[in-house]
């Protein structure tokens, strides 16, 4: 899934310090205790209480929801609204783990004729329709995102990476994970049928626009002369 706004109230505690990077240290009841992840301390001092989804810091007195806690672990140079820090970490998280379950899956071998992984992702949005960019900037080229209703020009490419990168929502990665937020699989073979069906598409309606010699008119005949 891909959080907005409208699910931070409903993110399990628990699930947003796994995506900080912070484990629970030890866990009684409906509390869990961890390391504050806005301090490098010596000793677990955050507990989260998994019934309210609130937790409390032992060592400064401090409590509070995800909003809270967002506003201490964020960079506010970098943020300014906690919100975007969570929609940032959690989307992030959720889908290193729909690519780990992707790899798990067990891949069925699909002829497709070339390498996938070597597909320009420029080449990739033509593919999907957009045969040039909204906008470039050095080698950054920028497109209307086609996994977006409204089609906002969020999307970059990094040509020299072939990796793109979503400047509202924060998704990010390769073709596979551009091909997974328009369809939703996680299914390898389901997604390199989809990329090698729109290449192969672009391959054909490229072979069609290929014009054909242009004949020469036949010479005139040698004039007998009497």
């Amino acid at each position: 899934m891909r959080f907005t706004e409208n699910n931070i109230p409903n993110i399990p505690l628990t699930e947003f310090m796994a995506a900080l990077g912070e484990k629970p240290v030890k866990s009684f009841d409906d509390m869990k205790l961890y390391y504050a992840p806005q301090r490098d301390d010596p000793e677990p001092m955050l507990v989260v209480d998994t019934r309210t989804n609130r937790w409390y810091d032992h060592a400064t007195d401090q409590s509070g929801d995800i909003i809270d806690l967002a506003a201490l672990k964020m960079n506010p140079n970098l943020y300014i609204n906690p919100r975007d820090f969570i929609l940032k970490y959690m989307n992030e998280y959720e889908q290193s783990k729909e690519l780990s379950t992707m790899a798990r899956q067990s891949q069925e071998p699909v002829a497709v004729g070339f390498d996938i992984k070597k597909v320009k992702l420029t080449d990739f949005m033509k593919a999907l329709g957009q045969e040039y960019p909204v906008a470039a900037d050095g080698n950054l080229r920028i497109y209307n995102a086609p996994y977006d209703e409204k089609a906002a020009p969020t999307m970059v490419i990094n040509t020299e990476t072939n990796l793109w990168r979503d400047t509202k929502s924060g998704a990010y990665g390769s073709i596979y994970d551009l091909a997974y937020e328009l369809t939703g699989s996680c299914n390898m073979s389901e997604l390199n049928r989809y990329i090698a069906g729109q290449m192969q598409g672009l391959e054909k309606s490229r072979a069609e626009k290929v014009e054909l010699p242009k004949q020469e008119p036949p010479k005139p005949g040698r004039k007998m002369r009497f």
